[in-house]
């Protein structure tokens, strides 16, 4: 008897092998699209929790600054805050002014203060034996001065009326003068912003945070009202809400000037003022926001809504600081 020879594997047919590669390349692709999305994701929330860091980061700074805020009261003329909105204003609609910077200076305990002591080379070699004996210190109070300073606009699209509508970026800057100079050329002066000028610089050193949309500093001042004052000598108390940092123009008086024994703001005088209270809200556009606007304005996207565009490439923020009581 012959024997059988072995059957003959079969192999794939070619439909078979088109299927098999056409549902590889399907999986693959899936995959791709969905580490592609992955990615994206995590850029988003790496880029938003940078945005978030920087902003929180410069919300404490000043809420410290402002918690450790030092004004002496008596019946002097001796300043203790300056603050102004700039005059120039960009090109906008009147709808929409837009101050080139807004700035205040005040005096504060600052943790980061620079070493208090002397500039002579002598004081600054032996700066452990000057601290250790208390030689030549000048104490722990700091003048700091904050700059909201107009850098760029986020979008410049016309509005419904056919005008131009401009959205500012801003960055915020912080300088602290140290204790020893702040002793020597700006404690007990009745001109702080003529003193200042010979320090404020707009240094990259400085620079805290940016891509800001929107930010304000606003005050709660009490302040004697004479007008209601008893027979028996008791004065009422009102509380007055003033603007001090803004990045939106301010109608009236842009400076506000705080003294041992009274406030000057909008062009009206508070007798026996102090500040009780601070409010601060801070809108910060997103990395994400920004690498948008960059695209809409090479010409590789359409522009969004505005509405839509705030609302998701946009993180706000606000703090309330109580201020310490007036020495």
């Amino acid at each position: 008897m012959f024997s059988r020879l072995p059957r003959a594997r079969r192999g794939f047919t070619l439909v078979e092998l088109i299927t098999a590669m056409a549902i590889t390349a399907v999986l693959v692709f899936i995959i791709m699209e969905l580490t592609k999305q992955s990615i994206s994701i995590w850029k988003r929330m790496q880029d938003d929790s940078a945005s978030v860091s920087t902003s929180t980061l410069a919300l404490q700074t000043l809420c410290r600054d402002l918690e450790s805020f030092q004004v002496r009261s008596g019946g002097t003329n001796f300043q203790w805050l300056y603050a102004e909105v700039d005059n120039a204003m960009q090109g906008a609609p009147k709808s929409l002014r837009i101050p080139k910077s807004a700035r205040c200076i005040f005096f504060t305990c600052a943790q980061d203060r620079h070493p208090a002591i002397g500039s002579q080379s002598s004081s600054r070699n032996s700066y452990r034996d000057i601290v250790s004996s208390n030689v030549d210190t000048q104490g722990d109070v700091s003048a700091v001065g904050y700059r909201l300073m107009f850098r760029d606009q986020v979008l410049n699209l016309p509005n419904r009326a056919g005008d131009t509508t401009i959205f500012p970026l801003f960055s915020l800057y912080r300088q602290v003068i140290s204790p020893r100079d702040t002793y020597d050329y700006l404690l007990g002066r009745e001109d702080l912003n003529s003193a200042y000028k010979r320090y404020e610089s707009s240094e990259d050193k400085y620079f805290l945070c940016e891509n800001i949309v929107e930010m304000s500093l606003i005050f709660n001042i009490e302040y004697a009202d004479e007008s209601t004052s008893s027979r028996d000598g008791q004065v009422t108390y009102k509380r007055e809400v003033v603007p001090i940092l803004s990045s939106s123009a301010q109608s009236g008086e842009r400076r506000f000037r705080l003294f041992s024994d009274r406030a000057i703001a909008g062009g009206s005088e508070m007798k026996n003022a102090h500040v009780v209270s601070a409010e601060i809200s801070m809108t910060v556009l997103t990395e994400e926001g920004v690498a948008l606007i960059e695209q809409v304005r090479l010409n590789q996207r359409h522009a969004p809504k505005l509405e839509e565009f705030f609302s998701r490439y946009t993180q706000s923020f606000s703090r309330s600081v109580t201020l310490p009581i007036p020495l």
